[in-house]
Formats: structure tokens, C-alpha cells, sequence
């Protein structure tokens, strides 16, 4: 059931990537400012989305059709299936938008320019601690109740799908452990997120600040609360195979589901980088120092697919995506690989242990 919704928000992902991604980089393609309302980049919304609705809408049935006792690689297959048509959509939407702007020279007369917030360093903003508690209660409340169930347990316990295994701190705690490692692995990645520039508008770039650190706090903010909706299924599953409750795997879901439909509604009302918020604060009176004449560096070469940032001589080792929201991993620094070797990496090794524990 796990993966058959993954599905079905990949393909939500997928169809809103455009509308929550900048309008000045459609497709990962950078435009100036006066381009953003271009015929051909209006076209190619309206295919994208008319096409990746379809293969959202195809694969999810599919995948939620499937009988009960297929194969478990059939939705992960259908995911990948599913993923695969919305990047062709995507790089052909790229291409036919890149020839019309290369033909046209459509940043001709700009003065391209990189602006950055100097007081960033000085002024960082807060990182939101007090919503993380209610993820470490909802930890600390999976401990004290596995610690209290953990005498009472039979020699055996019978896990998700069936399986049987022997009763162990290993197998009991399970739950905690997964707990621990989301909590921990998302806290980490916001604290990185946290210190990376913010990506700005050149043209604008007062109001642009005060917006992308309303969208940062925002986002920390929802990303902290769905933590905590991932600790309280695990503290749900954790209750089912201690024998307190019977619960459908349905039931077991709901905190997850109703967590990733709160990103879905930040990220849409908010987008990439706050673009759609009322700048408050500093530039908050309008665009007073915006300047038509100014454009964001035309950059492609630096974005591979318009997906992946590939740049040796910056340092960030974050950047804001082009493509959708959030974050990504600047390929081009070493220090990027090792956060992606951590990211596998360390889910990897859990896994194994908690298997040679459980053998």
C-alpha cells in the first residue's frame, strides 16, 4: 500500500512541478524576466501538463489495481515506469523552449548579474527547534511504551508482510530505530539547508530576500511537522506488532499521507523560493529596486537536464532547484558526493545491521 501511494504522489509531484517552479526558469531553462509569458513557454505547460496527467493518472490506477498478492516489485516498477515519462516530458519541453531561445537571443541588451545577501552570514535566519518537539515526543513516547511492553512480549513477533522473527531489542525496537533516523537525517539536511545562500532575483533582489527567508521558515516549519507525522507511524506500526492495537495498513498511513499533502499545499501556495508570497520585512514596499535591464546569469550549462547543478568553482554545497522546490546537491563540489554517500549510505548500513541483529 506503501508503494502504490507512493505512486500516485510522484505523479502529483510530477504534474505540479511546473507551476511551483520559478517563472523565470521554466523547465530548468533561464529566461529573462520579460520571456516569462512566451508563446512557446505556454505551449509547453499546457503539453506538459496535459501529458504528465495522463501517465500520473494511468500509472496510479494501475498500480492501485494491482491484485493483493502480486509481486512487490510490480509498483516499484510502475514508479519507474511513471518517473521516466515525466523526465522525456520534461527535456522535450527543455528543448523546444532552448531553440526558441537561442534563436531569438533572448537575453540580448541584459546586463546578466549575480546578487547575493550580504547580510545573510550576519543575520542568518532562526532555525524553527520548536517544531521539532513534537517529534522527539512522539520518540520518546514509542521508547517508554516499548520499554513498558517489552517483558510481556511472546518469543516471537510477527512483522510487516507476515514475517516471523525472534524477539529481540533489534526486532522490538525497530521502530524507534527507523524513528531516530528520519528525525535525525531531515534535522541534518534542514540545518545544511539552513546555511545555503539564498537564490535571489537580480532584478529585484530586496523583495526576492525578504521572500525566499518567509518561504525557508516556511518549509522548515512543514517539513519538521511531516518528522513527526513519519515518527507517528512508526510509533503506530510499532503498536501493531507489540500487540496493543490492530491496525489496517491503511490506518498506519494516514499520519504520512496527511503530511506530504501539507507539503503539497505549502509548496504550491508558497513556491519555489516564495516567489508567489508577500514579501514582508525588507523590500516589502513593492519592487522598489527592481531594474528592467537586469537579468539573472544565464546559466544552463551549469544545470545537466535542467536537474542536476554541476559547478567546480562554487562552493555551496547546496543549491535551490530549478525544476520543482527545494534543494539539490551541487555535483561539482566533493563535499556533495559525501553528503550523497551519507544519504545512501547510512540506510544502507542500518539495514544491514538490524538484519544481522534479527539473524
Amino acid at each position: 500500500m506503501a508503494a502504490d501511494a507512493t505512486v500516485g504522489f510522484a505523479g502529483i509531484a510530477m504534474v505540479l512541478a511546473p507551476v511551483v517552479s520559478k517563472p523565470t526558469v521554466p523547465f530548468g531553462v533561464r529566461v529573462p524576466p520579460e520571456r516569462t509569458a512566451a508563446a512557446i513557454i505556454r505551449a509547453q505547460r499546457r503539453v506538459y501538463a496535459c501529458r504528465t496527467a495522463t501517465f500520473a493518472a494511468c500509472c496510479t490506477a494501475a498500480a492501485f489495481l494491482l491484485p493483493a498478492d502480486a509481486a512487490w516489485w510490480l509498483p516499484r516498477l510502475i514508479l519507474v515506469f511513471e518517473l521516466s515519462a515525466g523526465l522525456a516530458c520534461l527535456q522535450h519541453a527543455r528543448r523546444q523552449i532552448m531553440t526558441v531561445k537561442q534563436a531569438e537571443h533572448w537575453f540580448a541588451g541584459h546586463r546578466q548579474a549575480v546578487v547575493a545577501d550580504t547580510g545573510w552570514r550576519a543575520s542568518p535566519p532562526r532555525f524553527p527547534v520548536r517544531w521539532l518537539l513534537p517529534a522527539l515526543v512522539v520518540v520518546a513516547a514509542t521508547v517508554v511504551t516499548g520499554l513498558l511492553r517489552y517483558p510481556g512480549l511472546p518469543g516471537h513477533l510477527t512483522l510487516g508482510a507476515g514475517r516471523v522473527v525472534p524477539k529481540s531489542s533489534a526486532s522490538v525496537f525497530a521502530p524507534v530505530i527507523g524513528q531516530v533516523f528520519v528525525t535525525g537525517l531531515w534535522t541534518g539536511v534542514l540545518l545544511i539547508v539552513y546555511r545555503t545562500r539564498p537564490d535571489l532575483d537580480a532584478a529585484d533582489p530586496s523583495a526576492s530576500a525578504a521572500r525566499y527567508r518567509a518561504f525557508l521558515g516556511w518549509a522548515a516549519k512543514t517539513m519538521l511537522a511531516v518528522v513527526a507525522c513519519v515518527d507517528l507511524t512508526l510509533l503506530l506500526v510499532g503498536l501493531r506488532e507489540w500487540q496493543l492495537l490492530r491496525l489496517s495498513g491503511g490506518v498506519l498511513l494516514l499520519p504520512v499521507v496527511a503530511g506530504l499533502l501539507a507539503i503539497i499545499a505549502v509548496i504550491t501556495r508558497a513556491g519555489q523560493g516564495g516567489f508567489r508570497l508577500a514579501p514582508v520585512g525588507a523590500g516589502a514596499g513593492g519592487r522598489g529596486d527592481c531594474d528592467p535591464a537586469t537579468a539573472d546569469r544565464d546559466d544552463d550549462h551549469f544545470w545537466k537536464a535542467g536537474l542536476l547543478y554541476v559547478n567546480r568553482d562554487d562552493p555551496a554545497l547546496m543549491v535551490a532547484r530549478r525544476f520543482g522546490a527545494g534543494w539539490t546537491v551541487n555535483l561539482g563540489n566533493p563535499a556533495g558526493w559525501l553528503l550523497i554517500a551519507a544519504l545512501v549510505g547510512t540506510p544502507v548500513a542500518l539495514s544491514a545491521v538490524l538484519a544481522a541483529l534479527h539473524a
